[in-house]
């Protein structure tokens, strides 16, 4: 995998965060300690998050779906509810710095992918493909990348750390 190139190539085009990476980056922007006692990110480090944050900074353009926020939104309500405020701020700012593309649900569902990875990640597939995927879902990339999309899987990264 040639990082340099996938940046470079995909600079101004832009990059879609899945799920889990976007939820990394909405808890630790709202607190960094929290992602090692959050049971969502427990198998998540800082210097995951600084990862995140630094391939973000990368990239002028950030897009997410209305799916991929409201699994963020639900997921971090699984915090005590003494979090629910400052999360809900960190997400609303957070979502405020992508670009939200929406394609209706029932098109998505109609995708040969929904039956086997569901309507988010049917989603980010049916995502403008002049995107570049950043995930840690296996099932995701192994998708995009025999379809030819690129993908970058971050548990590919951390084996160079």
């Amino acid at each position: 995998m040639n990082l340099g190139s996938h940046f470079g190539k995909y600079r101004k085009n832009g990059i879609i965060i899945d799920t889990n990476l976007m939820l990394l980056i909405a808890v630790g922007t709202f607190n960094l300690d929290r992602i090692g006692t959050f049971k969502r990110t427990l198998k998540y480090t800082p210097r995951d998050f600084a990862l995140m944050k630094g391939i973000m900074a990368c990239f002028e353009r950030r897009v997410t779906t209305p799916g991929i926020l409201t699994e963020v939104d639900n997921l971090a309500r699984q915090m005590p509810t003494t979090d629910h405020e400052g999360m809900s701020a960190t997400i609303n700012n957070l979502a405020a710095a992508f670009f939200e593309i929406h394609t209706p649900s029932v098109e998505i569902m109609k995708s040969k992918y929904y039956a086997r990875l569901g309507l988010t990640d049917s989603a980010i597939i049916a995502a403008e493909t002049k995107l570049l995927v950043v995930t840690d879902d296996f099932r995701l990339s192994s998708v995009l990348a025999s379809s030819g999309r690129d993908v970058i899987n971050i548990n590919h990264l951390r084996t160079f750390e």
